[in-house]
């Protein structure tokens, strides 16, 4: 009898020991059988027979003389964190002081692992930058987790090879990719045992939390000089992308004189039709292209006897009244390489026109464009 109950109690053990090694399947199974983290080992369909809901470990029992164990609270994953609750940026101080240089900077949302505390401050080790920062503008512990939900500041590392991402939040639904073994991705949400993950920059898709360890992962501080190479970068980047978007013109000219040429088309065609407009426009330009009256736009209507409304003062009326839309867009046009009168250098109202005199012309509204 007492060896019977030994054999008993070793094989319940056993079985014991073996449920907690983890030898039977855990998590959600797909439709054939498949645990949803597969290994390259174990991609062949698999079949294990699940422990009894009613088989049970014996019950140890404690006699009146024994004290049970009180064990302390589980540590959270939160203990020594610290996260930066800002509207726009919190200094990281190389001294616990106001007075402190800044090393570095924690937007809303980054934080790191606590290293020290003292009198209002936190020492913090976040990234490659060790620091101090301001406990007023930081949250703490399980504070964190709301702040970190808002901000989306979660995310899951896959504890197996490959982890089936899918389409919606069960092993029905159809597999739109692999997570990569102890590889990190954003968590996007997490329901009933799955977490939404952002997979790629366009695709996001639900894993199994069975196979996966998720946790908060603060932003990280980033150094004053990292931050003066990433504003001088985006400038940089800013300036290109502006020289690739401005106007490609046949000539070079200011936004000034865009201005002019388009208030002095105004005073020579302003009454005409757009192609009125962009034929005296094309001129100007044709004259700047040739040197014979200077090099630019101011030049060229201000040169001695070429234009007698620029030095009457009547010009300086359409400047103050501003150029219409349509001899802005002509003259835009223009400056972008559209003619419509060829290579003629003169114009002439048609009342005032010597076409007898003219080696070749051409009639556009009430002005006559021509060769001498």
């Amino acid at each position: 009898m007492h060896k019977h109950t030994d054999w008993k109690w070793t094989s319940l053990a056993l079985a014991a020991v073996i449920t907690a090694l983890g030898i039977y399947p855990a998590g959600p199974l797909n439709p054939a059988g498949i645990p949803e983290a597969l290994t390259a080992e174990a991609s062949q369909e698999v079949s294990i027979s699940p422990i009894p809901a009613d088989t049970a470990a014996p019950k140890a029992s404690i006699s009146p003389n024994q004290v049970p164990v009180t064990h302390a609270p589980a540590a959270s994953e939160y203990d020594n964190k610290v996260v930066a609750n800002v509207t726009d940026v919190l200094n990281l101080r190389a001294e616990p002081s106001l007075e402190g240089k800044i090393i570095g900077k924690c937007y809303r949302g980054a934080g790191g692992t606590i290293l020290e505390k003292k009198d209002g401050w936190t020492k913090i080790r976040s990234g490659k930058l060790e620091g101090w920062l301001n406990n007023d503008y930081l949250v703490f512990g399980q504070d964190i987790r709301p702040l970190a939900k808002e901000l989306g500041l979660f995310t899951a590392r896959v504890t197996t090879q490959t982890l089936n991402v899918r389409e919606e939040p069960t092993t029905e639904s159809a597999i739109i990719g692999l997570a990569a073994g102890d590889d990190y991705y954003p968590v996007l949400e997490e329901k009933d045992g799955w977490a939404k993950i952002q997979l790629a920059s366009d695709t996001s898709g639900y894993v199994s939390t069975d196979y996966t360890k998720i946790s908060v992962s603060p932003g990280k501080a980033i150094s004053i000089e990292a931050e003066l190479a990433a504003l001088k970068e985006t400038e940089k980047q800013q300036t290109k992308k502006k020289a690739e978007e401005a106007p490609k013109y046949v000539i070079n000219v200011s936004s000034d004189e865009i201005y002019l040429l388009a208030s002095c088309v105004m005073m020579e065609a302003g009454g005409y039709s757009y192609d009125g407009q962009l034929a005296v426009a094309s001129t100007i330009v044709n004259r700047v292209k040739s040197g014979r009256w200077g090099s630019s736009v101011t030049d060229v209507i201000y040169a001695q006897g070429q234009f007698p409304g620029a030095t009457s003062g009547l010009l300086d009326k359409y400047l103050t009244k501003g150029p219409s839309s349509s001899a802005l867009k002509a003259t835009k046009a223009a400056l972008s390489g559209t003619n419509n009168i060829g290579d003629y250098l003169f114009f002439n109202s048609t009342k005032n026109a010597d076409y007898e005199s003219y080696a070749s012309y051409t009639v556009v509204d009430g002005n006559c464009f021509y060769k001498k």
